[in-house]
């Protein structure tokens, strides 16, 4: 009898310990903070981009390469994504659509036609000042995207059936090169929108 009386307390710690290690897990990476979005400016930015249609799961592998071509020729890099799908509203996740880029520093603006003289997959455009919907999310590893789908998609979701948007985007900016690293969210609104619609 007291060996089941002491394996069932040696479950119950085994238990409360897991439990705390995955409730601390995700308290270090957010996902117990608050996120409020405000209204803010987006832009401008020269976007060095290509056109990608497929599922927004398999993405990563194509952000490695692109930073490994990009960090070659640029060191003040400055990611973009822009995303135009729900993919729980298409009725193939694949045909989901985004716009994968970079935008740099001022001081290294001169390399882009270089760029893209090597590289042309990628096209060019000048992303306008915009008015937009905005927040940020802090990034500590990759675990990050997993608590961002859970908190930040469905407040997007929110706005736009609010607004009655029929046409939106909205732009992930990966600032992995500040000290506090973290992605910011935007939706453009208003004028000038129409032109972070790339598709």
């Amino acid at each position: 009898m007291n060996i089941l009386k002491n394996n069932f307390k040696l479950a119950c710690a085994i238990g409360a310990g897991i439990t705390g290690i995955v409730s601390g897990i995700y308290w270090y990476h957010g996902a117990f903070s608050d996120i409020e979005f405000r209204d803010s400016k987006y832009g401008p930015y020269d976007f060095v981009y290509y056109k990608r249609v497929g599922s927004y799961q398999t993405l990563g592998s194509e952000w490695s390469k692109m930073s490994n071509e990009v960090q070659k020729q640029f060191s003040t890099v400055h990611f973009i994504g822009i995303y135009y799908d729900n993919p729980e509203q298409l009725k193939d996740p694949n045909q989901a659509r985004a716009a994968l880029g970079f935008a740099v520093g001022n001081c290294e603006k001169d390399k882009i036609k270089a760029f893209l003289d090597s590289h042309p997959n990628y096209k060019f455009t000048e992303l306008p000042e915009v008015q937009s919907h905005s927040t940020s999310f802090p990034f500590k590893s990759y675990f990050s995207f997993k608590i961002v789908k859970d908190k930040i998609y469905p407040k997007v979701r929110d706005f736009v059936f609010e607004k009655k948007l029929k046409s939106y985007c909205l732009i992930e900016s990966y600032l992995f090169q500040v000290q506090n690293k973290k992605i910011n969210f935007d939706i453009p609104i208003g004028n000038n929108s129409q032109s972070y619609l790339l598709f």
